[in-house]
């Protein structure tokens, strides 16, 4: 049969709406997201006009920021020794084409369209989510306890904290019916809620970041705008820690791993993330530059666990030889030094300075990174898929709308 020409296919049409497909997929199926992390640079590749493409690519702060952080990254696989852990790291890493096909693809008065997609989609993870929690019945490996339908307790207190601010940002917007609002309003009590009834203090803690940003944010730096914030955050936390047993569990179980810490005991969750830094600084003496490749984090870490004496027992060593830094920050130190760090924080400034046509779209680029990078600080979100396709879908949106240079332009 033959090929369908290039020329015959409307392609804003149907970028649009897998744009929209996969923003909807995105919290609820992790093959579909593989699916499109394929199919969409693929259908960008044939629709061809990749000269132009790229020009605009190099052309726009935020995507040339994310080109030269990828490139490196790439790089690093050279002196990286562990193939199998390498090309793991490329794979994840090759989600981020995404961004670029969303980028250069999608129509600025399509954005909001897709933003709601992706609503929607957290909407049903989250009744799902309650009919766990309540017993209604019972979804893969979801409990009442720690009712995360579709992917790890931590990462999904990621997404929730991104939807919270969402909502709230929309609340102030000039777009929305009250009708609209209304419902956004509850549907943000709905996935505050939710955020407290599971595990993850990653998302909580963030939410508390994201606030008071939006706080300087939308209102002036004033007394009033202060106690709003503290009502706010008072209202959120207090009322999550009164109604939710895993909340305060969570909440006692950090008291006790900082008491624990302050005593120079360090097996406990926080204070496994204290000897990962230690066991950072160790490695980044020895590989200050440019880390030790993307591939080989793990087997350093093993190496410099079993020759160093850092204050824990042989069960944690154990358990940080086979795991992660648990901290974006930590992972790109560790595999790439000093010039992958910095290329990193160099995407977070580009993302925050980078003016965009649209001034609300803008305001939430700034939520959404405190949130997404806040969280960084406690997981390694561009290691896990359902993190990656998260920061690949919102950052694809607000490079599409990046205003050019002057320099760009002429």
């Amino acid at each position: 049969m033959e090929l369908i020409k290039a020329k015959n296919i409307n392609f804003e049409r149907v970028y649009y709406y897998s744009f929209l497909i996969f923003a909807f997929i995105l919290p609820l199926s992790r093959a579909a997201v593989s699916l499109f992390v394929v199919v969409l640079p693929l259908l960008w590749i044939y629709e061809g006009d990749l000269k132009n493409k790229l020009t605009k690519v190099w052309h726009n702060a935020i995507l040339r920021s994310l080109l030269l952080f990828l490139l490196f990254v790439f790089l690093s696989a050279l002196w990286s020794s562990n193939l199998h852990e390498t090309f793991k790291f490329m794979r994840l890493y090759s989600y981020w084409l995404i961004i670029f096909v969303i980028a250069t693809s999608i129509k600025k008065e399509q954005i909001q369209s897709v933003i709601t997609a992706f609503l929607l989609g957290m909407f049903l993870s989250e009744i799902i989510a309650y009919g766990v929690f309540f017993e209604l019945w019972s979804f893969k490996r979801a409990s009442v306890t720690n009712p995360s339908p579709f992917m790890f307790w931590i990462d999904y207190s990621v997404f929730m904290a991104v939807t919270s601010i969402l909502l709230l940002s929309r609340l102030f917007s000039e777009h929305f019916s009250k009708k609209e609002k209304l419902f956004m309003f509850l549907f943000f009590l709905s996935t505050t809620g939710n955020l407290f009834l599971g595990m993850g203090r990653t998302g909580q803690v963030a939410l508390v970041a994201g606030i008071i940003v939006m706080l300087f944010l939308y209102l002036k730096p004033s007394l009033k705008s202060f106690f709003i914030g503290l009502v706010l955050i008072s209202s959120i936390y207090g009322a999550g820690y009164t109604l939710s047993d895993t909340f305060q569990n969570r909440v006692k179980s950090a008291i006790s791993d900082i008491s624990s810490i302050q005593q120079k005991h360090f097996d406990n969750s926080w204070g496994i993330r204290v000897v990962y830094w230690m066991i950072t600084y160790d490695i980044l003496k020895d590989n200050p530059l440019i880390g030790v490749g993307i591939g080989d984090y793990q087997d350093t870490i093993q190496e410099y666990v079993e020759k160093n004496s850092y204050p824990i027992s042989h069960e944690t060593k154990e358990f940080i030889k086979v795991n992660h830094a648990h901290n974006q920050f930590l992972m790109s130190l560790i595999q790439t030094g000093l010039i992958g760090l910095i290329l990193t924080l160099n995407i977070i400034y580009t993302l925050l300075k980078t003016p965009l046509y649209d001034a609300e779209i803008k305001r939430f680029s700034i939520l959404f990174i405190t949130i997404y990078f806040v969280s960084c600080m406690a997981e390694p979100l561009w290691l896990k898929q359902f993190t990656i396709v998260l920061f690949t879908l919102f950052v694809g949106l607000f490079a599409s709308l990046v205003v050019p240079s002057q320099k760009s332009a002429d």
